[in-house]
């Protein structure tokens, strides 16, 4: 019973309101919309920003810099869409809260499931690719930043749209699976230019997505599938920095 928690701690986390999302699919192609011009907006102005103070765009600090703000944005754009619609807050709607002891088993778990990717990625004879994100990891204070970027920030925004916004409206929509599964093509296909659109990393990518939705759906709890990839991701960078080669592959 307590493999992950158990089953009255799932249930302590329903979701809003009649159990499914307030939000629906006019809130999604709002944000589908809105999220590119807005940030396309921001990253110029921050791009500007660092020109006229002659500091250098291509560093690994400005770019994770630029990509928090970026995420910032986007989160903020999340919170007034559901704040003006239906005046409700992100925190309550993405349902963040997991319990500690079953937030550091899912941590852990995350270490597990990256171990069975990177297996996956050898049964698929996955090519070496030159990754963006592993290529700013220049010096200890760059690979520091992309390290704690990776494992904090980065999943904490990439659920909070995919699983937290996103899947609880395909699902209520298409069904549980085909919900999971619709959130995670469209995670795996925004992956695609970073891995240069492989279809084995992009396979590795859409599989450990599947997971981190079910994650979402069986603790009611966008915190717990936040855990699990940052564990994930986490696992990956130690496993890059002890063998020094790229490991598929983070999401």
């Amino acid at each position: 019973m307590d493999k992950l928690g158990s089953m009255s701690d799932a249930e302590e986390l329903r979701a809003p309101r009649n159990g499914g999302p307030f939000w629906g699919w006019v809130d999604v192609v709002l944000f589908a919309v809105a999220a590119p011009v807005f940030l396309a907006g921001v990253a110029i102005v921050l791009v500007t920003i660092l020109k006229v103070l002659h500091w250098p765009v291509d560093t690994a600090l400005s770019i994770l810099g630029m990509q928090s703000v970026l995420y910032a944005t986007a989160f903020g754009l999340l919170w007034l869409i559901l704040m003006l619609r239906h005046s409700e807050s992100v925190w309550n709607a993405l349902r963040w809260a997991v319990r500690p002891s079953i937030g550091g088993k899912l941590f852990v778990a995350g270490f597990a499931l990256a171990f069975a990717a990177a297996l996956l990625g050898v049964a698929l004879n996955a090519p070496k690719i030159d990754n963006p994100i592993l290529k700013m990891m220049r010096d200890p204070l760059s690979i520091f930043a992309v390290v704690v970027f990776a494992s904090t920030i980065g999943p904490a925004a990439e659920e909070a749209v995919f699983r937290g916004f996103l899947q609880p409206v395909a699902a209520r929509s298409f069904g549980s699976a085909a919900g999971i599964a619709a959130a995670s093509l469209v995670f795996a296909a925004l992956h695609g230019v970073e891995y240069r659109w492989c279809w084995q990393y992009l396979l590795i990518v859409f599989t450990a997505s599947l997971v981190f939705g079910w994650t979402r759906l069986r603790w009611n709890s966008t915190g717990a599938s936040t855990l699990l990839h940052a564990g994930y991701n986490l696992m990956f960078f130690i496993g890059y920095l002890v063998q020094g080669r790229t490991l598929p592959t983070h999401g």
